[in-house]
């Protein structure tokens, strides 16, 4: 039987699109921040000065693939194919991969980094309006919107419609199956990890102190040459890479002190064990994100700098657990200083309430 669900059918094409909005809303918010010129930072440039990264180079070799198949479906009238390949295309490999694996080099402003940044602006502007104009033909209000308010606007040499544009042809200079191949090994042991830590009721946002992986020769070959992707994914600080499982290490399995995931050829043994550095920092993390979500729902764009902002409710072990990490959680909510506060008495501010792991905690911006 077919697994049919109305509501789902219903729901599918608006969260698509909307994951099709926010990329370029994220794009370009960045992008302009940083001072991103399409007619001089372009794809051609980033590559000539060495700037592209094994994750960019995926996803332009993904590009290709994506416009290989979507043009052959569409050409064979199989619509709903054509469309899952790119729904898989821009909610998958650009939202939930791509993005997690550059989101940090974007979060900062040192000059040093700069042309990094700009160099995954200019991927980003190519890959995500050559998205567009795969799109265009199903939903062309939505496509053309956003090719007038960023890309026409920001190049205003362009076409004066996107449908003035040519079709997407893919580019077998960027096409590179091998590397496709090893990033796919690499992302089914990042679910493995994930596994892993859903067993032993880890959330992705606790960073952890190490992970073991058991594999063939090739594959591990393939994995450490991903290793740095590898562990910014999955939110751990070091991976070894062994053939088999060492005997001192099998007790120490069987005793719960580590959990196991495996599939298709690949073991992953993950140290479950949380020092106080660690859990630190896994807090943090949770709270950072509380402080992110009252920023949205304030309105700021993610370029915005906040003078201060407080969190109240927290408990003294817990602000010292916090402390070492004040620079690092002012980074990640984009603000110039984080004070930590017992209780809200006393301090003048908005105060917005949040859950955290069953206790209240309060955020406000000033």
């Amino acid at each position: 039987f077919m697994n049919f669900d109305l509501n789902e059918m219903n729901r599918r094409p608006y969260q698509v699109l909307a994951t099709l909005y926010h990329l370029n809303r994220f794009f370009v918010q960045n992008a302009e921040y940083d001072g991103f010129n399409p007619q001089k930072h372009t794809l051609e440039w980033a590559k000539s000065n060495g700037l592209l990264k094994k994750p960019d180079l995926w996803l332009l070799s993904k590009l290709q693939k994506t416009i290989s198949d979507y043009t052959a479906n569409l050409e064979k009238c199989e619509f709903n194919a054509a469309l899952a390949e790119l729904e898989e295309f821009v909610v998958e490999t650009i939202s939930r991969l791509y993005v997690p694996m550059i989101r940090k080099e974007l979060w900062t402003d040192d000059p040093e980094t700069l042309n990094r940044r700009l160099a995954i602006y200019a991927i980003l502007w190519h890959v995500l309006k050559t998205t567009l104009l795969l799109f265009n033909p199903v939903t062309p209000f939505i496509c053309e919107a956003l090719y007038q308010k960023i890309y026409k606007r920001l190049e205003p040499g362009l076409p004066e419609s996107i449908n003035f544009e040519g079709w997407p042809e893919p580019d077998k200079n960027f096409r590179n199956i091998a590397l496709e191949e090893n990033f796919e090994i690499m992302l089914n042991c990042v679910s493995l990890v994930y596994s892993a830590r859903q067993k032993a009721k880890l959330k992705r946002r606790w960073p952890l102190r190490k992970m073991l992986v058991v594999a063939s020769k090739k594959a591990l070959e393939d994995l450490q040459s991903l290793s740095e992707v590898l562990l910014e994914l999955t939110n751990v600080k070091e991976a070894e890479y062994v053939e088999k499982l060492p005997e001192n290490l099998k007790g120490v399995v069987e005793s719960g002190k580590w959990v196991e995931a495996s599939e298709k050829g690949i073991a992953v043994y993950l140290d479950i064990y949380r020092d106080e550095a660690l859990i630190g920092e896994g807090l943090m993390r949770d709270v950072a994100r509380r402080v992110q979500s009252l920023r949205k729902e304030l309105g700021y764009v993610p370029t915005d700098i906040l003078e201060t902002v407080h969190v109240a409710g927290l408990d003294e072990e817990s602000i010292r657990l916090l402390k070492p990490y004040m620079g690092q959680m002012a980074d990640l909510v984009r603000a110039k200083k984080v004070q930590l506060h017992r209780s809200t008495e006393g301090v003048e501010a908005k105060w917005h309430e949040y859950s955290l792991d069953e206790r209240k905690i309060y955020v406000a911006i000033s």
